[in-house]
């Protein structure tokens, strides 16, 4: 999740997008889809505090099983959380584990200085620092073998990760190759059940990347299987943060993810909204809003809600009318 406040792949026909569907297969399938013109439901997600465990109380509240559901773990971990990702697939949803290369700060408060971590920074990957940690990943989720979706190093397009364009020195340039180069070590180990999220922040929200475009921190439709997409209305509790309808918070990434001409499946991969302090600043007309827009957007797979309570409260029961908003949306879904 973006911390800066001011400014967070069958084929059907050759020319269509592609996107991610669900099959009786045990490997995920890949089909294509048109940009504006949707085929197939709009897909639910979630990101739980407490991870999976709090899964079928979700669900209870919503009426309706997540199809997403969204982990982190930053490089203070070993190995893979096997035994979530098992819990993920038990409640009939798919991972999408977000994998940050950094010590996330140990306390929800995250310190100013937190992208400054020199270890972490994109350099250190061509030097091979951190080749070890790649290697006995990726051979575990080889291992492992089901589906999962790796949200490697998101929002490189802030300023709040040590990985970032334009933070610690970092390049464009060089995010492309750290990223290829655990693409590389992952496909030399068998890992074929990683499907790989490319995920920036929303641009207008982050507009610091050194010099460098959304563009040119693109690794490669090669190499990434997923496009991903960061947006929070933050609300207009603390100027200068206004509220943000969806089309407007998520309209200008998706013309750029477009325009990338990568033919790739798209995903919210994270999303929420603060509950509205002014006139006409509604989070139940707000959530209604979201949904109404991505299922207008026939490329965009999924929508994954980040439900908690940490810089706003950004859960879906932060009012009675949120909750029933949500309920309803979801509901429509189906």
């Amino acid at each position: 999740m973006d911390i800066y406040r001011p400014d967070r792949r069958s084929v059907l026909t050759a020319a269509l997008t592609a996107v991610l569907v669900r099959g009786c297969a045990e490997r995920t399938t890949i089909e294509s889809l048109p940009p504006h013109h949707r085929i197939r439901p709009l897909e639910h997600g979630v990101f739980l505090p407490h991870g999976p465990q709090d899964g079928p109380a979700f669900t209870a509240m919503i009426g309706a099983a997540p199809r997403w559901m969204l982990l982190f773990r930053d490089w203070t971990h070993e190995v893979p959380p096997v035994a979530a990702l098992d819990a993920v697939r038990a409640q009939g949803a798919t991972p999408v584990l977000t994998w940050d290369p950094w010590h996330a700060p140990a306390t929800g408060e995250v310190p100013a200085d937190a992208a400054q971590q020199p270890a972490f920074a994109l350099s250190r990957f061509a030097a091979g620092d951190h080749n070890h940690r790649i290697s006995t990943w990726a051979s575990a989720l080889a291992a492992w073998g089901h589906d999962v979706v790796l949200r490697f190093a998101h929002e490189m397009n802030g300023t709040w990760y040590p990985w970032a364009a334009g933070v610690q020195g970092n390049t464009a340039e060089q995010y492309v190759r750290a990223w290829r180069h655990v693409h590389r070590v992952f496909a030399a180990a068998g890992a074929t059940n990683v499907r790989w999220c490319w995920a920036p922040n929303v641009p207008a929200l982050a507009p610091d990347t050194g010099g460098a475009r959304l563009a040119d921190c693109f690794p490669g439709q090669d190499v990434v299987d997923v496009l991903g997409l960061d947006g929070y209305n933050w609300g207009s509790s603390e100027p200068p943060l206004s509220w943000t309808t969806p089309e407007a918070l998520f309209g200008p990434g998706l013309a750029q993810l477009r325009g990338l001409g990568a033919r790739l499946p798209i995903m919210v991969t994270e999303t929420a909204s603060a509950e509205g302090h002014e006139p006409a600043q509604s989070k139940a007309e707000w959530i209604t809003e979201l949904f109404d827009y991505l299922l207008r957007q026939g490329d965009v797979l999924g929508v994954i809600w980040f439900h908690e309570r940490k810089e706003r409260d950004w859960s879906v029961d932060s009012s009675a009318a949120a909750r029933t908003a949500y309920r309803r949306a979801v509901a429509k879904l189906h």
